[in-house]
């Protein structure tokens, strides 16, 4: 296998986030002009609804993903067992959520729309494990084709009411017709219903083989709530406004983590890792190494950029009612290179068959998280926020990427050397040259050195390595 099907199944996969992406940002920004408390109300429903998601998951997505990339049991029948398996979850999580809302002391109209947001990403829980089957057998354009219009229809949906003025509550059910569309299409494309003929055979199956997805589980939501939990403690010390800069200060550095974790590593590196690592070392090697190199290339120009210019465009895109959100997002953007690094370790461990200490990692950042929410959050609510997911992300990377160096050697000291030592000079760049210059070529003179590192590392066209004679074509 040619490491050249990674940019075909890399588009296919693109094409339906960037397009859920553009849509989403359209959406964000019109929400986030109409009003900042609506906006702090959306985005604490999704922050509950990834947290429920995480649990209706199971855990079991990236052993989905590996299971059916060695091509082990029925996947069919273990499709139908699993979808099962999160429905029955869903239903008690989303009453748990219910309860948790009303302690925490939210109006009526709020928890409805956290309940409505929740239930959404719920079922989207359900359809995920059907995509699982299309990454693994590289049918990344079935995915697509459901995706899309999934995406544009209820997104489009959910525009049309913030254009109309329409109340938070139905501005929320744009999650849960993108959802049913996601499951109505994927049961289309399936052409037979998974959950039918899943007997009590099929759930003992599932029992045996989540031996090891229960460390799947523990890790996704060690994972999800280090992620999110800052925002629930900054609802408490803060206000709905103050969400909702979070909101727009994260939009940013989410969309291009999950534009690189959720797609390039998730859906197309990942299973080829797990397959190498059983089949060929050496092609591991290869792919881990220029994969890490790139990142960090592709990494660092961004950073950049969104550090020095966040008090233009944010206020510019989002409107002057975010100018406080400014400091947040350049405290956010460090989790750009952890998202990116991170993901490419722990796709690798678990590849590896390393779940147990991966979990182990997690569950210290989950611990550091906690500390630092108390410590940081209740003093400065906002900036406490960014910082605290900051700190455990950069945390976690540690652990991961020093583990995944010392396993895999996917980068030489010198490489290190290098990258660090030009990251250096971008900043020492930027400083002295905006000292004497206009601050635009201060700018550019620091993002000159990042740039040319990206030139040395961008991947070779078109990704043509073969696997076990380190040759390039």
């Amino acid at each position: 296998m040619q490491l050249k099907s990674i940019p075909r199944r890399l588009g296919f996969i693109l094409g339906a986030q960037w397009t859920r992406d553009l849509a989403w940002t359209v959406f964000t920004i019109l929400l986030a002009r109409h009003s900042p408390d609506v906006l702090g109300q959306i985005v604490l429903a999704l922050t509950f609804g990834y947290l429920v998601k995480t649990v209706a998951d199971v855990g079991l997505n990236d052993f989905l993903l590996s299971t059916f990339a060695r091509q082990e049991g029925h996947p069919r029948a273990l499709l139908g067992s699993v979808s099962w398996l999160k429905l029955t979850v869903l239903l008690p999580t989303l009453a748990v959520t219910w309860l948790v809302t009303g302690w925490q002391g939210y109006d009526g109209d709020l928890r409805l729309v956290v309940l409505c947001i929740a239930a959404g990403l719920g079922l989207d829980a359900v359809s995920d494990s059907f995509f699982a089957l299309c990454q693994a057998r590289g049918r990344q354009d079935v995915e697509m084709r459901i995706r899309v219009p999934s995406a544009l229809l209820g997104l489009g949906f959910g525009i049309v009411c913030v254009l109309l003025n329409a109340p938070p509550l139905v501005i929320a059910l744009y999650k849960i017709l993108e959802s049913l569309l996601l499951i109505g299409f994927a049961l289309k494309a399936l052409g037979r219903n998974p959950l039918v003929g899943v007997g009590l055979d099929g759930m003992r199956n599932l029992a045996r083989q989540m031996r090891n997805g229960l460390v799947f589980t523990c890790m996704a939501a060690c994972a999800m709530f280090y992620n999110k939990i800052n925002v629930i403690f900054l609802k408490q010390y803060g206000s709905n406004a103050d969400v909702g800069g979070y909101g727009v200060a994260w939009e940013t550095v989410e969309g291009l983590s999950v534009l690189v974790s959720g797609a390039l590593l998730a859906k197309v590196i990942f299973p080829l890792l797990t397959q190498y690592w059983e089949q060929n070392r050496e092609a591991f090697r290869q792919l881990a190494g220029q994969t890490a190199r790139s990142l960090w290339a592709a990494a660092l120009p961004v950073i950049f950029l969104i550090c020095v210019e966040s008090d233009r465009f944010l206020p510019l895109i989002y409107g002057q009612h975010y100018q406080d959100a400014v400091t947040a997002q350049r405290l956010l953007t460090p989790c750009l290179a952890t998202a990116f690094l991170h993901n490419l370790a722990a796709y690798a461990m678990i590849g590896m068959r390393r779940h147990v200490l991966l979990l182990g990692f997690y569950a210290s950042g989950l611990v550091c998280n906690v500390v630092l929410c108390l410590t940081l959050i209740p003093a400065m609510p906002l900036e406490g926020a960014a910082l605290a997911l900051t700190l455990t992300k950069v945390w976690v990377a540690i652990l991961t990427v020093g583990f995944f160096q010392w396993a895999a050697r996917p980068m030489s000291l010198g490489q290190w050397a290098l990258l660090l030592g030009t990251a250096l000079v971008s900043v020492v760049l930027w400083w002295l040259v905006g000292q004497v210059a206009w601050r635009e070529v201060g700018e550019l003179a620091g993002l000159a050195p990042l740039l040319a590192l990206f030139w040395r590392w961008r991947p070779p066209p078109p990704f043509e390595t073969r696997p076990g004679n380190g040759k390039t074509h």
